[in-house]
């Protein structure tokens, strides 16, 4: 009896703990919502977060804690929303407000995942229809989407407080139900001042430049925020919108916008309105490295500025996912001049794809494709062909975009045909057939034997061997034409040399493709079309004046006209206009400084000269652009705006490097930098790996060593935000290396940390650093919500120049697994994973080798805590 007594006082005991805890908690909730309804954020945190230190089962704590966040930060926003679902998954807010989260971050997927699931659960509620809708509408299903939340407001008697229906509108530009939906919501007192700016780009778009202009002022007597801004700046950048247009002034308050936000419909408006304004350039700066490409108005500026510029193969493949994200794709194209034709084409070719069924199967395969494709070339640009070719046909059935198939497809025969090139040279030097000789860097060398990864040599006084990947492209099409190539050979290595810049190389052996063998033809105009960004004309392409020309553009150059600026002017004008001058009353006159300079103009030798011209003199390596900072020096080759992008995000890098160290800086000479290469191609990048002896390091985007203090990468995937990640990636190891000399990081651990640093974005003033790397997150939430990722001891043991080497599409695996793992210790709640953590850094740091496990034991329990973590975000 007295154990029993002891054990019901033990259990009263132990039940008063946790009751008194829940009181506590619940207390501090109240005090947070309190503070939340006096938009006091900061107060609001703060007691939430002691009503989750009181009670970590509370999932109002939790809950309320992500919407406060969810107004500052949306990541954070979701690991509390995460928790709160898995707490209380009968609570609509939660799931509600974890939709919505997805939906500010253009995460389509998952919002259209988390909407559908939450009106399936609530199907008579109208906010959870509106958002479903909405999601529908910005994953591309438009009619959809729209059809839902014109349900919701039939079913509403005509609420006009209803979340946003007019994207919806816009995205179909159906610009006079824009206007009344607007209309209609600002009338009936809608809180959200969005609606006053969908409003104006509806009048706008209409022609009604009064009205709009009244709109304008309507919101400016209400608020002198962002909002009001992007109002007025929508109306006064249209060119048609007469009296109310002016360029001084738009430019003046685009600069505004940007200096005080940096969510997607402020950069969109900027970004249009400095297209607009003729500053097409500086738009794609823009929304290169600060847009998010999973939205359908940033894609489709994004290809403008790009088809402005003539980028045609950029233009073309930005407006492909524009078109997969919005059907009425070629509808926003007649807003702007003569780019109707170029869309219409782009248009044809995604004719029924991404319907309902597949939609999310689309967005997952978009979310990934990029690094994926990369990958694979990776190895092409390294002579790895058969690997890649038989990567390609693994990658080949999982896809299900039609055009991604298709361009998969082509890309095959060439891939094998650069193969077969291969192997023939293989066998024609080990069979003494073939007597090569040729330099690499300053070395003198014949070839004496080869395999399919390197080839061995003779050079005065001794012998050697490097991988293919050391000779030069045009090199190596020199050696494989030498060994009795078939036609499909003959192709792949045309294919080849195109990519590597060798374009009159790769005319040559196209010419003899086509002579020899008709049944290419159509693969060879298919890959110069691609190449080239334009529709592949049915008679195909013609070789005159050193460039692959349509018949109509033949036509163009042999009356002495040029290209400039998406159209064709004399030769004589072209000259005159590259140099700055602009045409008035029949006379050149010298353009003015400051408006040359906005348009991309620049004095080289002392010379005005385009951005074409420019850009194609600093694009040479000895000519690469250079910024300083405070702690270091930065060279490219990519673009005068990546340069300083990069030097702009490297001092706030430097502050997030220190700041996760604990304090600790590089110690480094006085005066001394740090010094960071930044190669626009590869084979700027393989030349710097041939001259430093870094083969292994000729399948990574980049490197940083123990022994220097220079970071290096190249623009692997083609993305310039990718790049700046790679970049900030690449110093991230070189700071450790800087910091912790004694350190022996296991690869899990080293990835881990500079993964981390991926996770950036732009506030409107600074670089913030601690978010999650999009190129990541998708990667591995999908292989832990299908059971594929590695486990922990697998991960443990991977190595990742290794599996760069060996397996690419692992190796992806891996650093993405590596940054989930760093990430979700470095951000846990978890107090005692946390300091785990700690502990185990410092023991690295130290030069101890002990493994993660003894510092948390329980690797069961902990492998749970983490999955289940990042698969709720």
């Amino acid at each position: 009896m007295k154990r029993f007594i002891l054990a019901l006082a033990a259990g009263l005991f132990a039940a008063s703990v946790a009751v008194a805890d829940r009181a506590a908690a619940e207390a501090a909730v109240r005090e947070g919502d309190a503070a939340l309804q006096a938009k006091d954020l900061t107060r609001a945190i703060e007691a939430y977060t002691r009503a989750i230190e009181a009670d970590r089962t509370f999932g109002q704590a939790w809950g309320k804690r992500g919407v406060a966040r969810y107004r500052i930060s949306s990541w954070n926003a979701l690991e509390d929303l995460g928790t709160a679902k898995s707490l209380e998954p009968n609570v609509k807010d939660w799931k509600f407000w974890c939709a919505q989260t997805y939906i500010h971050l253009d995460r389509v997927v998952e919002a259209l995942e988390e909407t559908e699931a939450l009106h399936k659960a609530w199907p008579d509620d109208l906010d959870a229809r509106c958002l479903y809708g909405r999601a529908l509408i910005r994953a591309g299903d438009v009619d959809a989407g729209i059809a839902q939340q014109e349900k919701a407001f039939e079913a509403s008697r005509g609420d006009p407080q209803l979340p946003l229906r007019t994207e919806g509108y816009q995205r179909r530009a159906d610009w006079k139900r824009m206007r009344d939906t607007a209309e209609h919501g600002i009338k009936g007192g809608a809180p959200s001042t969005i609606l006053h700016f969908h409003r104006v780009i509806a009048l706008t778009e209409i022609g009604d430049f009064e009205a709009a202009d009244a709109a304008v002022k309507e919101i400016e007597a209400k608020t002198t925020g962002v909002t009001a801004k992007m109002c007025r700046v929508y109306l006064e950048s249209s060119p048609d919108a007469g009296a109310f247009f002016s360029a001084a002034v738009a430019a003046a308050d685009i600069d505004i916008i940007l200096a005080n936000s940096n969510n997607t419909e402020a950069n969109n408006a900027a970004a249009r309105g400095l297209f607009l304004l003729g500053r097409a350039r500086d738009a794609l700066n823009l929304l290169e490295t600060r847009g998010r490409r999973s939205n359908f108005e940033t894609l489709f500026w994004i290809g403008a500025c790009h088809w402005k510029l003539g980028e045609l193969p950029e233009a073309r493949a930005a407006l492909g996912d524009a078109r997969r994200y919005n059907p009425y794709l070629a509808k926003h194209s007649i807003r702007i001049r003569e780019f109707d034709e170029f869309v219409a084409s782009v248009d044809r070719e995604l004719q029924g794809e991404g319907a309902q069924p597949e939609r999310l199967k689309l967005g997952r395969e978009l979310a990934v494709h990029l690094l994926t494709v990369a990958e694979i070339e990776a190895l092409v640009r390294r002579y790895r062909f058969q690997r890649a070719a038989m990567e390609y046909e693994s990658l080949l059935p999982s896809l299900k975009s039609a055009l991604r198939r298709a361009e998969v497809e082509d890309r095959l025969p060439q891939v094998k045909g650069m193969a077969g090139a291969l192997a023939k040279l293989i066998a024609g030097v080990n069979g003494g057939k073939l007597k090569l000789k040729t330099k690499v860097g300053k070395t003198e060398l014949t070839i004496t034997k080869a395999s399919p990864e390197i080839f061995e040599f003779a050079i005065t006084g001794g012998q050697g061997k490097f991988p293919w990947a050391y000779l030069d492209a045009e090199v190596f099409c020199d050696f494989a034409t030498q060994a009795n190539l078939t036609a499909d050979e003959t192709y792949g290595l045309g294919c080849l040399a195109w990519d590597a810049g060798h374009r009159e190389r790769a005319a040559a052996l196209f010419g003899e493709v086509w002579k020899s063998k008709a049944a290419l033809r159509k693969g060879i105009t298919t890959f110069i079309a691609r190449r080239r960004g334009v529709a592949a004309p049915d008679d195909g392409f013609v070789w005159f004046r050193g460039q692959y020309a349509t018949k109509e553009e033949k036509a163009n150059l042999e009356k002495g006209l040029l290209p400039w600026e998406g159209g064709w002017v004399p030769a004589k004008d072209r000259e005159m206009l590259a140099k700055g001058f602009v045409q008035v009353d029949g006379k050149w006159l010298p353009g003015e400084e400051g408006q040359l300079l906005k348009k991309g103009f620049r004095k080289i030798d002392g010379k005005w000269v385009s951005a074409e011209e420019a850009d194609a003199y600093h694009k040479q390596w000895a000519n690469a652009w250079v910024e300083e900072t405070a702690h270091y020096t930065i060279r490219t080759n990519e673009s005068e705006a990546f340069a300083k992008d990069l030097a702009s995000l490297m001092e706030p890098a430097y502050e997030a490097y220190k700041a996760f160290y604990a304090g600790d800086e590089p110690k480094l000479p006085a005066k001394e930098k740090m010094t960071l290469f930044a190669f626009r191609t590869f084979e700027d990048y393989r030349r710097y790996c041939v001259e430093q002896n870094a083969e292994d390091n000729l399948g990574a985007a980049g490197f940083a060593t123990s022994n220097s203090n220079t970071v290096v990468g190249w623009n692997r995937s083609a993305n310039r935000m990718q790049f700046l990640q790679t970049m900030a990636h690449e110093a991230a190891h070189l700071y450790w290396f800087r910091v912790a000399p004694a350190g022996r990081a296991p690869s899990w651990f080293a990835e881990g940390m500079a993964t981390y640093f991926e996770g950036f974005d732009w506030d409107g003033k600074t670089w913030k650093f601690g978010g999650v790397p999009d190129s990541r997150l998708p990667r591995i939430r999908d292989a832990m919500q299908e059971g594929k990722h590695l486990k922990l001891d697998e991960l443990w043991k991977g190595d990742a120049l290794a599996l760069i080497n060996n397996d690419s599409q692992k190796a992806l695996l891996f650093y993405s697994e590596c940054w989930a793992l760093n990430y979700y210790l470095s951000e846990t709640e978890n107090k005692t994973y946390r300091a785990a953590f700690a502990d185990y850094r410092k023991a690295i740091a130290n030069g101890r080798d002990e493994p993660l496990s003894k510092f948390i034991p329980d690797l069961d329990k902990f492998e749970k805590d983490w999955v289940r973590f990042v698969t709720g975000l």
